[in-house]
Order: C-alpha cells, then structure tokens, then sequence
C-alpha cells in the first residue's frame, strides 16, 4: 500500500508576501484614517488588508478562522441589518452602501485578529499614536492661521451681487441696501460696521466680518447662486466637520492616554516615552477643546475621571499592600501628577478664549436650547421606532424619513439621529439594538478578562480600552460613533482588545 501524499506545505515566501501586504495595508489605514481628505490612501489600506488576507487563505487551503464570543451577536446584528434595507418601507431609496460600510468596518475587526504580526502590532500602534499627533499638530496650526473652521450654511443670494462684493475692498463702497437685505433674508444681519473683503486664498469667495455682532460669514460662488456661510470658530482640523474630528478624539485620546499612564510603570526609556506620549495627549486635548463638541468633552472627561480612579485603587491601595516598601515613592508620584494636572486645568480656566469658556458655561448651566435641535430628532427618532419596531426603516434612510416626519420648519435635517442607540433602533430595528447591547457587554467582559495584562502594551491596552468603551459609550448619547470613519475607528480598536487576549493566552500556554 502507498504512503498517501503529504499535504503541500505553503512557500514560506508565500506567507511573507500575504502577511507583508497586510501589514502595510493596516500601517497605511492607520496613518490616513485621521485625514478626512485621504478617503483614497484609506481604501488603498483597507484593500492590502483585505488582499494579504484572502490570499494567505487561498495559499494555504484553509480559512483558519479565530473564533470569538462575538461571532454569533455579529453574525445576528448583520443579518438584521440586511434584512433592515431589504424590507424598508420605501426601498428604492434605502442604500445597501451603508450596509456595505458597516460590514466592512466588522471585517476590519475580524482582519485584526486573524493578523499574524506578533510583537510586530506594536509598529501598528505606534503609526496610530503618531498619525493623531502629527492630524492634531495640524490641527493647531490651522486654528493659528484661522483656517479649517466649521461653517454652517445660512442661505443663496444673487449672482447680481458679486460686482458689489469685489468692488467693496477696493473703492470702500458702503454695504448697498439691497445687498443687506438680501443677506437679512439669510438670516444675516449685518450691522453698520460690517465690512467685505475679497478672499486672498480662493478666488470667487468673499469674507464678511462683523466685529459689532461678534460674527464672520463667507460668501462663495456656485453654478446659479452665491451660497452664504457663518464661520463658527470650531476647530475641523484635519476632517470635513467638528463633530467628526470630535468624534475621533473621543475614541482615540482616551486609548492614547493608557499608554501614556502606562508609561509611567517603564523601567526604561521611561521619560522618553512619557514625554513623547505626554506631546500627543496634549496635542490631542487641546484639539478637543477647540471643536467645542461639548459631548466629545463629557465622554473624555468621564474616562480620564475613571484613568485617575484606577491609578488611585491600583497606585494607592492595592499595591502599597502588596509592595509595602514601595508604597512612598508611589504615592509621591501620584501627587506630584495631581498637583501638575490642577494646576494646568486651573491655568487653562483663565487663558482661554472667551467663545470656549461660553460653550464650556453652557455645560454647567444648560441653558434653554442649549442642545439644538436634538430633542427633536430624538422625539422624531421614538416615533419612528414606534411605527417599524422590527426591522427598522432601512440603513442610510434617517435624513429621508426626517424631511417626511419632522417638523414643518427644519433648519438642519440631520442625516442620522445623533444618538447611536436611537440611530440603531430607528434604522436596525428594536432586535438590532439588544444584540448591540449584547456586543457591549462582550466587549466589557473581554476589556475586563485583559486586566492582568503585563508590560507596556498589554498594561496600556487595557488602561486605554476601558477609557475608550466609557468615552465611546457615552458620547454615543448625544451622537452616532458609528458613522463615517468612527465606525472603522470603533471595530479597529475592538479588534485590538481581543488581539492584547491572543497574546496574553499564548503567553500564559
């Protein structure tokens, strides 16, 4: 009888190839993911990732499949959510795109874990903090040079008043009244010391700035119109919108701040890696603070109240108990961390500008208004849920039914409800919201079971995990963290959290 044939080993260049493909797809993910204009640098990453992949499968005959306790509620919530565009109420103008980003940021996650790297996602990580730092650097320097401004837009005037507009500046003409009628049917009152300027940056784009009324407006040219804007000082940054660089810097500063905690622990390299982590924190928050996205500030500020608790229990109880001769020099440093940080934030209260420190008031006051629009698209959201409580009314389909069953007068028609678990609900279904429910609880058990986690990275990933699921959690309440790029910012970083348990099983086997 013949000796059956050994299965054919995979070429070990093979491997290489895949597994290198993949590394630069993630490396290249990582570093465009923060640039909200590199939409083609971020797909030519996510298509390494996706070709080093399917090829290591195809080369090696077998899917090689990483089981997880996530499976199963994942595999339910996309079944729903296709079922959700298939049988919207009017599915014509349902999307599968948006079904499309969703399973694509999941296999994100899933592509994460089944990653081959080792000790090599530490590079993965490192491209992530510096791209936040080098987008938040930037970030600054637009906001010195008063450029990349949210602006948000008021109403179109006539192409008649572009000759007025460019002639304002160089003959000193005054405002004509036709012209501040025009505006004052935008909603652009402009007083007496208003003035216009050609832009000196783009052509065909005016300035308006009225310093009596404390406001500033941009006037640009279309096909058919002159379309007017309201230049909020509100840091965009690096992205298209405020709330989306917001968004970013309540997922990511948090998960950057547990290594910098965990920093603190390095027996070497430990003021180098302080003061490089220390940079990018700082460049970090102060971003956060200029887009004045007031629920970015609460989740952050939630997750570093819960960094300062655990380095109390960990730094101040727990180990004191466990290393009495320790003890003093730990509780040293953790004073000499607070007395720093009261006195920056007590600073930071006197030199910032006034327009911050309004936005800031209207958290503690909460004036009437103080949250726009959103009562009633959350309203708008209940009622929604209540007429398709099961499958939802499709993906993407929120703006549309808004216009439909929103109020007669709508200033901003949203295109989602600005609470994710409102949004899922409203377009996903009731079913679809229990079993999102059923992921985060998942996800806090695995952040929990990595608490034991040594070293550098597996201590920061655990600090920084758990910032992030609070920060993520509750700025969900007031806006869609799965939305745009933050649905790949969230998955990827889940991801990381059930890679840090791979490692720590094999380390531990």
């Amino acid at each position: 009888m013949l000796n059956p044939k050994p299965a054919p080993s995979v070429p070990i260049a093979s491997r290489t190839v895949f597994d290198t493909a993949t590394y630069i797809g993630f490396l290249i993910f990582v570093l465009a993911l923060p640039f909200g204009y590199s939409t083609a640098f971020l797909n030519i990453g996510l298509s390494f990732v996706l070709l080093g992949w399917v090829g290591r499968i195809i080369s090696e005959r077998k899917l090689g499949w990483q089981r997880t306790p996530l499976d199963l509620p994942i595999a339910l919530f996309l079944g729903l959510s296709l079922i959700a565009c298939l049988f919207a109420p009017h599915p014509a103008s349902s999307s599968l795109g948006y079904f499309w980003k969703l399973l694509r940021a999941i296999l994100l996650f899933y592509a994460v874990i089944h990653s081959r790297f080792g000790s090599r996602w530490q590079h993965i990580l490192i491209a992530f903090i510096a791209a936040a730092g080098i987008s938040s650097a930037l970030g600054l320097w637009y906001y010195a040079n008063d450029t990349r401004l949210a602006i948000d837009f008021m109403g179109r005037i006539g192409l008649q008043f572009q000759g007025e507009l460019n002639a304002q500046e160089t003959r000193n003409l005054e405002i004509s009244d036709k012209l501040r009628a025009a505006l004052q049917e935008c909603s652009v009152p402009l007083s007496e010391t208003a003035t216009i300027a050609p832009s000196k940056r783009f052509p065909d784009e005016w300035r308006i700035d009225d310093p009596a009324r404390q406001r500033r407006y941009v006037v640009r040219k279309d096909e058919t119109h002159l379309r007017v804007y309201m230049i909020e000082q509100r840091l965009t940054g690096t992205f298209k919108m405020p709330n989306d660089l917001g968004a970013y810097l309540a997922l990511g500063l948090p998960f950057v701040m547990g290594y910098f905690v965990a920093g603190w622990r390095q027996k070497q390299n430990r003021i180098r890696i302080t003061l490089v982590l220390g940079a990018v924190v700082i460049l970090m928050g102060a971003n956060l603070v200029l887009t004045l996205t007031r629920a970015a500030w609460v989740s952050v500020t939630l997750a570093v109240v819960w960094l300062g608790v655990y380095l109390v229990v960990r730094d101040w109880v727990t180990q004191p108990l466990q290393k009495p001769e320790s003890s003093g020099r730990l509780r040293k440093r953790m004073l000499l961390g607070a007395a720093v940080s009261i006195v920056i934030l007590s600073t930071s209260l006197f030199l910032m500008p006034q327009h911050i420190t309004a936005r800031f008031q209207t958290v503690i006051k909460q004036p009437t208004g103080f949250m726009g629009e959103r009562p009633q698209w959350w309203q708008t959201s209940l009622e929604l849920i209540k007429a398709y409580p099961l499958t939802g009314i499709g993906l993407g389909r929120f703006r549309y039914e808004y216009q439909h069953r929103g109020p007669p007068e709508q200033y901003n028609v949203p295109y989602h409800a600005h609470n994710i678990y409102l949004h899922i609900a409203v377009e996903h279904g009731i079913p679809s919201l229990l079993l999102f429910l059923w992921i985060v609880v998942i996800l806090c058990q695995q952040v929990y079971s990595i608490r034991r986690a040594t070293g550098f990275w597996g201590n920061g990933t655990f600090i920084g995990a758990s910032g992030f699921l609070i920060s993520a959690l509750i700025y969900g309440l007031a806006d869609n963290i799965l939305h745009q790029r933050t649905v790949l910012l969230f998955w990827f970083m889940v991801g990381i959290i059930f890679l840090q348990q791979g490692w720590r099983t094999k380390n531990v086997a």
